[in-house]
């Protein structure tokens, strides 16, 4: 029986994530993304017939599209993705770490390394699908895990071609601390590390630091996981955060990104470490805001790694641009494992999984 993805939404562009897996009679849809830029239409989920969804993580591009689908279809998350769910949506639960059965399916989930209750996903039909949803291999908080064999790879390649390792990003970021800065971050994702880090900086600086209550609880909900479900070593720093009060008047404020705009902060100077709208984009362009990335998605060398630790014939880059230098870019690094089609079909043989553990990246 044959298995076949079509990427919906999320190949060639920084789009919403919706990509469907037909196997075995059944249509399974992988993340629900919603619009990146308010007033965007979500044209994926158009007249879309599926028999269940899953959802890898809890940002709008993944999860934000849900509402657009029947509330009779199943929908499976982890817990603490299912609070960000629209109110009164009926869902069941993913295990971080495990495996279960959906619509006759074996699908194994493990620890993506990008975000607060996020996962990757795995799907036993033909020679394996995998799909990263958001991932990486050097949050200081949230583990990566090794995932079972899959021919199939849907990865991450927000970053397309680049590469560079995530010390040198801290390395840019400290160059700027001596000004008051705000730190506009997802409260689920990159916010948890980089208070953790703010904090030594602050501490070590002697500048005054204020964390936003939304991180501050989603790592205390971090720290009431289980210890496996975190990076070894990191309990006492964030309980040391967690008991630390808010300094007033604080030169250095990390918040949850409520869309901030520099004329909502007239005293800091705005520094964005991640994905940045149009409007953001205009206003780096004339000097408004700043921006230096904090590693959250697979660079490219990541990338490689993890197609050839799946063992991969067909790999897809997703949620980043493919103009002709980067696809150049991507066939040099992917040979010919590169897919880009919309619509494909893969091989329907039966893999033999790999046990779970802990990915030995390349840094």
């Amino acid at each position: 029986m044959s298995v076949n993805v079509e990427v919906l939404s999320g190949l060639g562009d920084k789009g919403p994530a919706a990509i469907v897996v037909e196997a075995q009679g059944k249509r399974l849809l992988l993340d629900a993304g919603g619009a990146l830029h308010p007033g965007d239409p979500i044209t994926w989920a158009n007249a879309l017939d599926v028999d269940a969804v899953l959802i890898s993580h809890d940002h709008i591009d993944h999860i934000g599209g849900v509402a657009e689908l029947a509330k009779n279809v199943p929908l499976y998350c982890t817990p603490l993705v299912a609070k960000s769910l629209p109110k009164s949506r009926l869902w069941r639960p993913l295990p971080e770490r495990g495996t279960l059965e959906i619509e006759g399916i074996t699908v194994t989930t493990g620890q993506a390394g990008h975000s607060l209750g996020g996962v990757w996903l795995h799907l036993a039909v033909g020679n394996g699908v995998f799909y990263s949803g958001d991932a990486c291999f050097e949050s200081a908080v949230f583990p990566f895990d090794t995932p079972p064999k899959a021919a199939v790879a849907l990865l991450d390649a927000s970053y397309g071609s680049y590469d560079q390792p995530q010390a040198h990003c801290i390395q840019a970021i400290s160059e700027q601390l001596f000004q008051p800065l705000a730190f506009p971050v997802p409260e689920t994702g990159r916010g948890l590390e980089m208070a953790l880090w703010l904090a030594d900086e602050a501490e070590a600086r002697g500048l005054t630091l204020a964390i936003d209550a939304d991180i501050r609880t989603n790592l205390a909900a971090l720290l009431a996981m289980p210890e496996a479900l975190r990076r070894p070593g990191i309990d006492a720093a964030i309980a040391k955060v967690l008991a630390r009060g808010d300094d007033k008047n604080a030169t250095l404020r990390l918040v949850r990104d409520r869309d901030d705009t520099p004329q909502q902060w007239p005293d800091h100077r705005l520094l964005h470490t991640g994905y940045l709208t149009p409007d953001r984009r205009a206003q780096l362009a004339v000097g408004k805001i700043s921006w230096q990335r904090w590693n959250v998605h697979l660079r490219a060398s990541h990338l490689v790694a993890l197609a050839d630790q799946l063992g991969a014939t067909q790999v897809v880059p997703l949620f980043t641009q493919l103009s002709d230098s980067e696809l150049k870019a991507w066939r040099g690094l992917l040979t010919n494992r590169l897919c880009t089609a919309q619509r494909f079909t893969a091989n329907t043989r039966l893999n033999t999984h790999s046990c779970l553990g802990s990915f030995a990246c390349p840094q």
